[in-house]
């Protein structure tokens, strides 16, 4: 197992490719590189010139885009780790692409790349990038499949994969449970609804009946009404 070319290098001793069919963006990222000081800037409009000036003269790193023709940013960079290519092999390569989806990300990442980034790539965000690969001390190492890759770099992408994957399990979960809790409280509501729509003697409340009077009470009252009737005043 090997460090990566850059690795130990200062920002002033970076000799940097970069791989952009669009002259627009080959501008800014050569005007970006150059105000960190690098020692050497060169820009290529294909993988396939790219590829033939840097086995020639290996740079320190190289910063490329995704979608090119006729040969990819992908095809290019597994071009680049085959063992047959080294010390080209060892050199970090950095995506700057338009397309930063996840599968994209996990793809280039498994495939050697060391970091993806999106466009449009801030100045601060690329002299992190890089600063960080400069004390990148994970060694390259060489596949069954022919190809160097970064050590460890499957088992940490299966692990935050797992991770996601739990994530998107509980959220799931707490999605499904939220929505259940919804319909029951909508279905007690309902139901309470219906009750008090159908007045209090649905809801269990009787009705206070009038009393009744025995024969013998109402027989009672109507001789004292009669006795006062009667009566004189003195």
């Amino acid at each position: 197992m090997k460090h990566h070319a850059a690795f130990g290098l200062s920002m002033e001793d970076i000799d940097a490719v970069v791989v952009e069919d669009s002259k627009p963006m080959q501008t800014i990222l050569r005007s970006i590189l150059l105000s960190f000081k690098v020692a050497r800037v060169r820009v290529f409009d294909s993988a396939d010139d790219a590829l033939e000036a840097s086995l020639a003269e290996p740079p320190n790193v190289i910063l490329t885009d995704w979608r090119m023709e006729p040969t990819s940013g992908y095809q290019f960079l597994r071009l680049v780790r085959h063992r047959h290519m080294e010390p080209l092999c060892y050199v970090p390569i950095l995506f700057v692409t338009a397309h930063g989806t996840r599968p994209l990300v996990d793809k280039a990442l498994r495939a050697g790349a060391h970091h993806v980034l999106v466009k449009p790539v801030s100045p601060s965000t690329l002299h992190k990038r890089l600063t960080w690969i400069l004390s990148d001390d994970r060694p390259m190492t060489l596949e069954h499949s022919g190809f160097y890759n970064i050590y460890g770099i499957h088992k940490t992408l299966d692990a935050q994969a797992e991770k996601l994957q739990s994530l998107a399990g509980a959220r799931l979960h707490h999605r499904v449970a939220t929505q259940k809790r919804a319909e029951v409280e909508g279905a007690v509501q309902a139901a309470f609804d219906k009750k008090t729509d159908r007045g209090p003697d649905f809801a269990g409340v009787k009705k206070e009946e009038p009393k009744r009077h025995s024969a013998a009470a109402k027989h009672i009252r109507d001789a004292g009404f009669a006795a006062v009737k009667g009566a004189k005043v003195h």
